[in-house]
Parts: structure tokens; C-alpha cells; sequence
């Protein structure tokens, strides 16, 4: 039998596969002090997981320490420093990255030593969905590894086995645990934030996490707000307004939304016809579904669809 966070969980997982994420480790290092390095804002959510040690994090006007298991994120991509002591003067981060690649030493004083594994998620940026709207500019999990120890260390233990492989595939294994390791902290930050509103207030709230399990399992259906109601265990008044308290849209709109971004997907990764996209996102016209799209991303089916196609036609794509 599943929990209910497990079942809570299946919900987010519904809306990361449309996100496209992907990870990508920088390295895992040693650093020994005095060292810093100041990262840039740049396209991607850049993250640091302190594997061991201790550092100090600069963000916008905060300087906090971090410890051995915590691990920050950084959404939007916003530039930050990372160092040893809160007065070193950091490096540029890409000339840390070039030593890295070029198998160089850096970093390697006599003093007190961390462990950093770092890089980056990325994911569509323009993919309109409440949780990609609502993230914070900067998600700080202290001790992960102690809310989460056996995970931690087989993951810790995975990457420091691959990162230092040379075998096929290794690269690859290793990103795939980055991701991993985003979605454990979308796991913590639910769980430790508890927020009241947006959409992991949603998941977290067990009727209104129904409705919309019942919103993506049925897009290509002829879904009511009578029909959503039932299945969240609701009356349609309550429904509507404890929605709308939380997620800020009615079901209804958020049906409409998720629609669209079904068929956005449909519409980059296959080559079926528009009108039988309209029908697997609960359209029986054509013209409506094209309506709805236009509204919702400013352009219509076909306009969207030709570069995407291109995209994921292309062999340098993969």
C-alpha cells in the first residue's frame, strides 16, 4: 500500500515529465581553503550539494553558512558566490569549470577542506505551469542527508563511484541523478515549507490534490466541474472556491491549462494530426482547439508546431 505523500508525489510527477528537466553535474571536488568562486546569473537552476565540510553562501544581501547534506538551488538561475569564509575573494566561476575540464588543481590550499558536488537543472522555460511560477529564487534544504540518510548516501556513493568512471555511460548516469536529487528537494521544500498557497499547497492538500489527479488523468475526457467535485470527495461551491484560494484559477481554468499543455507536448514529440491532438485533449473541434492554444501560448497549433518539429528532427538534438 502507497503512502500518502507517495500518492501525493504521483501528482508532481505528472507535471515534471512535462517539464522536460534534465540535470547536469559540474563536478564533485575537493576544495581546500581559502577558495571561492562567484557564479553568474545565467538559463539555468544552478545547484551545490555540500557532500562534506563546510562553506558560506552569498545571495543578493544574505551570507549564510551551509553545512555537510545541505544542498541550495537557485530556480531562475541567479548568480551567487560560494566560499570558504565570507572574506575570500571568490574567483569567476568559469574559470573554476575550465580547471575542472582541463584536469588542473584548483583550490588547494592547507586549510580546512569541503566537498562540493555542483551544477545545474534545466528545464522549458516556457512551460506555464503553477509550479515553475511559484518556485522561490533560492531553495536552501539543510540537512538532507540527515532527513533522507540511506538516500543520501547510496546517491552520494553512486556519483563519487561514476563521476570517477571511465565507463559508457557514466556522464549519463550522473545526470540522471541530479535529477534525482531535484526532485528530493521539491520532496523537502514541500514538506518543510508547508505553503498555503500555489501548487505544492495543492498537493499537499488531499482534496484538492484529487481534483487534480483527476484533472491530468482525465484531459482527453468530457471532464465537469460536477465530475472533478466528485472525485475530490467536494460539493462544486466548495470545489470552486478552495481551488481558487490555493492555486489561484478555477478547475476549470487549470483544466483548460493543462489541456493545452498536453497538447503542447503531443505537438513537439509526434506527428499526428492537429485534429486528433484536439481529440486527446478532449476537443471534438478543431477550430476550438486551435482557440484555446492561441490564447493560452500566443500562437496558433501550426505556427508552434513547425520549429518544434525541426528541434526534434534535427540529429544534433539528441
Amino acid at each position: 500500500m502507497r503512502s500518502k505523500e507517495a500518492r501525493r508525489m504521483d501528482t508532481l510527477s505528472d507535471v515534471l515529465n512535462l517539464m522536460h528537466l534534465r540535470g547536469c553535474v559540474y563536478f564533485l571536488r575537493n576544495f581546500a581553503a581559502p577558495w571561492g568562486m562567484e557564479m553568474p546569473d545565467g538559463p539555468y537552476a544552478q545547484f551545490h550539494m555540500v557532500v562534506r565540510g563546510r562553506c558560506w553562501l552569498r545571495f543578493e544581501d544574505i551570507t549564510v553558512g551551509l553545512a555537510g547534506g545541505d544542498v541550495v538551488v537557485f530556480p531562475g538561475g541567479e548568480g551567487h558566490v560560494l566560499l570558504d569564509d565570507p572574506n575570500t575573494v571568490p574567483v569567476p566561476g568559469m574559470t573554476v569549470l575550465k580547471a575542472h575540464a582541463a584536469r588542473q588543481p584548483i583550490f588547494v590550499g592547507g586549510g580546512e577542506r569541503a566537498r562540493l558536488l555542483c551544477g545545474h537543472f534545466e528545464f522549458d522555460r516556457s512551460f506555464r505551469h503553477p509550479l515553475v511560477e511559484e518556485l522561490p529564487r533560492l531553495i536552501h534544504i539543510k540537512g538532507l542527508s540527515a532527513e533522507q540518510p540511506g538516500w543520501f548516501e547510496a546517491v552520494t556513493h553512486m556519483l563519487i563511484r561514476e563521476t570517477g568512471a571511465d565507463e559508457p555511460g557514466a556522464t549519463t548516469v550522473v545526470d540522471r541523478l541530479a535529477e534525482v536529487l531535484f526532485i528530493q528537494v521539491l520532496r523537502a521544500y514541500l514538506l518543510r515549507s508547508r505553503p498555503v498557497r500555489g501548487f505544492l499547497a495543492a498537493v499537499r492538500d488531499e482534496q484538492i490534490n484529487r481534483a487534480l489527479k483527476a484533472i491530468h488523468a482525465a484531459a482527453g475526457s468530457e471532464l465537469t466541474l460536477v465530475d472533478i467535485a466528485r472525485q475530490a470527495g467536494m460539493s462544486r461551491s466548495n470545489l470552486a472556491r478552495r481551488f481558487k484560494e490555493i492555486l489561484g484559477e478555477t478547475p476549470i481554468n487549470y483544466l483548460t491549462r493543462w489541456r493545452m499543455l498536453k497538447a503542447r507536448e503531443l505537438l513537439r514529440i509526434s506527428g499526428r494530426s492537429l485534429s486528433d491532438i484536439a481529440e486527446s485533449v478532449g476537443y471534438g473541434s478543431e477550430a476550438a482547439f486551435s482557440r484555446a492554444f492561441k490564447r493560452q501560448f500566443k500562437q496558433s497549433p501550426g505556427v508552434f508546431r513547425r520549429p518544434a518539429v525541426a528541434t526534434y528532427a534535427s540529429p544534433s538534438s539528441g
